[in-house]
């Protein structure tokens, strides 16, 4: 075991109880039918994680040009199953809410969290769980 994977797990640790189940669902690029419209994989890619879904400061937020509707997810790299690394235009489920991924904000010097920045959205059409 590494010494960044030992970080990694006393970060997972501190959050304990803090932690929501989440779901990463991969934006994987669509298809086209027979017109050249774009149709979703009817084989999406999931991968469950732990995580933290929160307003951003309202201040900060405001001088960052965020958008009010915009929240930050805080996603535990060493709970991702798979060990998917979440990219912008991904979906996130947390908390009972679907989200799209606007742009990965942080990933700290370790690589034990990514920082997203994301909107609600409904759930994407091509998933089947």
């Amino acid at each position: 075991m590494s010494f960044l994977d030992d970080i990694k797990k006393g970060i997972a640790s501190g959050f304990k109880d803090k932690l929501r189940t989440g779901l990463i669902l991969e934006n994987q690029p669509a298809s086209q039918d027979d017109y050249g419209d774009a149709s979703p994989s009817s084989d999406p890619v999931t991968h469950e994680f732990s995580g933290i879904r929160e307003n951003f400061d309202a201040a900060w937020a405001a001088r960052a040009e965020i958008p009010n509707t915009d929240v930050s997810i805080l996603i535990i790299e060493g709970t991702v199953a798979d060990g998917y690394a979440t990219l912008q235009d991904d979906y996130v489920q947390i908390e009972g809410s679907w989200h799209k991924v606007r742009q990965v904000l942080a990933i700290d010097p370790a690589g034990a969290t990514r920082r997203l920045q994301a909107y609600v959205v409904d759930p994407p059409a091509n998933l089947t769980t």
